[in-house]
């Protein structure tokens, strides 16, 4: 049997890492295992029928600073991101980024999956600024357009977690092409939609929750543009 791996997950805030911390871990501090967001249970979902996992800690993005040299666009950060996976000798870096829509575009499947062409670009440029980290095997998840998309990609999830008693809105079939103002409660945004069709307030516990009871093959199915190609990646760990 494959030896236990050591899991590192960055990603953008408490939706896909929960109340994880990497960093307070990697500096000799016990830190209590609560909320670990959406991510996590995922990754446990796609790996762990063939390799142990030792341990999933997980960093926010906007903590790591630069790299230290100019790298375009997420790269940077993705550079980062691997360099403190393989000065701490983790096994697995998932470097996690939104797919938003670019301010001032016009919503389209066209510049949907420009922006995710593009960013898959910058992410890998990234990683391959790094020296030594050969140990480490990098996994880009960009969910289009954000962790919710992928949150609403199993009705079946959606109707366990949901408030039985609420009021609730129908499940979309395509949340990857879902947009809309954040700020307006009945836009088609997809955390606007994921409250709606949950019946209640959605947060990291509640991400947790779904994760845990999602099935991975109908992700894959729902959320063909950037949840499939993650999972491709995850079946490539070694």
């Amino acid at each position: 049997m494959s030896a236990p791996i050591r899991v590192l997950v960055v990603g953008e805030g408490r939706s896909e890492i929960g109340r994880l911390d990497a960093i307070e871990t990697l500096r000799g501090k016990k830190t209590p295992r609560t909320t670990e967001g959406y991510m996590p249970p995922i990754v446990r979902k796609l790996l762990e029928s063939r390799l142990p996992i030792e341990v999933i800690d997980g960093q926010r993005v906007t903590l790591l600073g630069k790299f230290g040299s100019r790298i375009p666009g997420h790269g940077d950060r993705a550079a980062k991101a691997l360099s403190i996976a393989a000065i701490n000798n983790y096994d697995l870096l998932v470097f996690v980024k939104d797919v938003d829509r670019v301010p001032g575009k016009k919503k389209s499947e066209r510049e949907r999956l420009r922006k995710l062409k593009e960013m898959h670009h910058e992410i890998q440029s990234g990683f391959e600024r790094v020296e030594h980290a050969e140990h480490v095997h990098c996994v880009k998840a960009t969910p289009c357009r954000m962790i919710e998309a992928w949150a609403l990609g199993d009705p079946n999830a959606i109707n366990r977690v949901a408030y039985k008693r609420a009021k609730r809105a129908p499940i979309p079939e395509h949340p990857e092409k879902l947009w809309g103002a954040e700020e307006n409660p009945t836009s088609n945004h997809p955390k606007c939609v994921l409250a709606r069709a949950l019946g209640r307030e959605v947060n990291a516990e509640v991400l947790e929750d779904i994760a845990l009871e999602s099935n991975v093959e109908t992700l894959k199915t729902s959320c063909p543009d950037s949840f499939a190609p993650f999972a491709k990646e995850m079946d490539e760990v070694p």
